[in-house]
């Protein structure tokens, strides 16, 4: 089916007629439901149903130049996206290694234990591969908006498939998810959470003995610590294996990166190392690397030292270095 491309001059009735087909056929095949495929062109459910239908008793040519938008958009998106790399699959990195051993203790034991390092050294990575790999662990991502309890605790119920209405039954259903499982509960950006939900998260573990692992930047030490003042005790006492602060890559994590990504060239990989060796570290490398692969790919180029360096220029902030 060819595609319909809008012009200043509107669509025929034939055209619109080979519109709703192909727009039809993109919905039964690409989404959940039609509603769906209303949501992402930005069309009303209703509209685009009855459009769909040929019984829309409004504007037939408005929504038809709204569906032309919306489907030359996605084929924009798929050209895109065709040219994506294949990104490696996990790496056991070195950083990754030391940080292992955390998540083990913590869920052995069980125990309450903290990994902070800064941003982009593979700490989600690993959370992400810990969880997929081994049963019964559970991992929740913390946000601003989740940093009070009982967002928290909603949180980490939907990472645990549960479905529970009232707020004040959320701590009891994920003991019950948790009672007898050996689990192991990864929260993850944990520098977002308030004390009383810490405080709340330790309540779990020493009721339901069920291992929790907060992870984030090191933030996450002065909510638990408190400058050792006697109230947060109950607190920081709790906390047994902690990861001590990472700063940058260990040595061995960039180059393990780079032969992933099967990047050969000293002068490409000298620039690599440089930019992992900034702000945003291993995560500033992966984005470099895949940017750089686009622009290779779009132009049918073999990937050179100056994709990684156009690719660098977009991506860098200029931020100054620590």
């Amino acid at each position: 089916m060819s595609s319909i491309v809008l012009t200043d001059g509107g669509m025929s009735d034939d055209q619109i007629v080979q519109l709703r087909a192909e727009a039809e056929q993109v919905a039964k095949d690409h989404y959940p439901s039609v509603a769906a495929a209303a949501r992402d062109a930005g069309i009303a459910e209703s509209t685009f149903h009855a459009w769909l239908k040929d019984t829309y008793a409004g504007k037939n040519d408005k929504v038809a130049a709204d569906v032309a938008k919306w489907l030359a958009a996605r084929r924009e998106m798929q050209k895109a996206q065709a040219i994506l790399p294949t990104k490696p699959p996990f790496q056991w990195i070195p950083s990754a290694k030391t940080m292992l051993p955390v998540l083990q203790f913590a869920h052995a034991l069980p125990d309450f234990s903290v990994i902070t390092t800064a941003p982009g050294i593979g700490k989600t990575s690993l959370l992400e591969h810990y969880r997929d790999t081994t049963p019964n662990v559970w991992l929740a991502t913390m946000d601003p908006d989740t940093k009070g309890v009982n967002r928290m605790l909603s949180e980490i119920c939907r990472s645990m498939g549960i479905t529970e209405r009232s707020a004040s039954r959320l701590s009891q259903a994920i003991g019950q998810r948790v009672k007898g499982a050996q689990g192991l509960i990864l929260v993850d950006e944990a520098q977002f959470l308030c004390v009383e939900a810490l405080e709340q998260l330790r309540s779990i573990h020493a009721r339901y003995k069920v291992g929790v692992v907060l992870s984030g930047n090191k933030s996450i030490h002065t909510n638990l610590y408190g400058g050792g003042k006697e109230d947060r005790g109950q607190l920081f006492s709790r906390v047994g294996a902690k990861h001590p602060h990472q700063v940058r890559p260990q040595s061995g994590d960039i180059c393990q990166l780079l032969d992933a990504w099967n990047i050969t060239d000293p002068e490409a990989r000298k620039f690599l190392k440089s930019v992992a060796n900034r702000i945003g570290a291993l995560r500033a490398l992966d984005k470099t690397i895949t940017a750089a692969s686009m622009f290779a790919a779009g132009a049918g180029e073999p990937l050179t030292l100056r994709h990684f360096e156009s690719a660098w220029k977009m991506l860098d902030v200029k931020l100054i270095e620590s």
